[in-house]
């Protein structure tokens, strides 16, 4: 087998984040949790899980065929939005969501499926864009298009809220209180969603900042 450092990594993502996915929609026990969907945490999950086992696929398959080591990437920007989506999804969940989870809510904040959800994948992918994805065409980079899927979940949660009931074992017709729209009312719901897109195209930025800083030190992109 022919193996790159980068392929390996990527394989113990994947693991665990597939490992994450399986616990929260209750795939062990037998079950398909269908309104853990609704989640931008499993969304964001299942995202990365499918597209980083595309390219491990792709990679293993390059080189079986080559007889010597390959490893595959999508473009620059799109590597860039993969990060993004799942680096925001930890983010919002550990500095947003968990200070207002009381200790009496019942919900298990450091449960082994949540710390593989939120962070081992946030981080593992965000460690994949600094080491391993290839962004050297910077020209390519564009922050501000990352910002579309983020707004594109919000659109879903408006529509699904309008025609669907209350999310199961949850209470509300929205995943999360900053957009719920019922409690907050739609002024500082459309508020919440401007400052939390500009927060992801200046991180997006950032990251674009760190991609240049490290592209002449990355020694494991091929």
């Amino acid at each position: 087998m022919y193996l790159t450092i980068k392929n390996i990594f990527r394989f113990v993502l994947v693991i665990g984040c597939g490992w994450g996915l399986a616990l929260l929609l209750g795939l062990f026990e037998g079950r398909f949790e269908l309104n853990q969907l609704v989640f931008y945490t499993i969304q964001s999950n299942l995202l990365v899980f499918f597209a980083y086992l595309y390219l491990l696929i792709k990679s293993i398959a390059k080189s079986l065929s080559l007889k010597q080591a390959w490893s595959a990437d999508f473009s620059p920007n799109s590597m860039g939005a993969l990060t993004l989506i799942i680096v925001i999804t930890g983010l919002i969940y550990n500095f947003i969501l968990v200070p207002t989870i009381s200790d009496t809510s019942g919900y298990a904040v450091n449960s082994f499926s949540d710390i593989l959800v939120h962070t081992f994948t946030p981080i593992m992918v965000f460690v994949d864009w600094i080491i391993f994805a290839n962004t050297s065409n910077m020209k390519k980079i564009k922050p501000w298009t990352w910002a579309i899927l983020p707004l594109l979940y919000w659109v879903f949660t408006i529509v699904r809220a309008q025609i669907g009931g209350p999310i199961a074992g949850f209470g509300s017709y929205y995943p999360y209180f900053f957009i719920d729209a019922d409690q907050l009312g739609w002024t500082w719901v459309i508020i919440n969603v401007l400052v939390l897109l500009l927060v992801f195209v200046l991180f997006g930025y950032l990251m674009k900042l760190i991609a240049w800083i490290t592209n002449r030190f990355k020694p494991f992109t091929k």
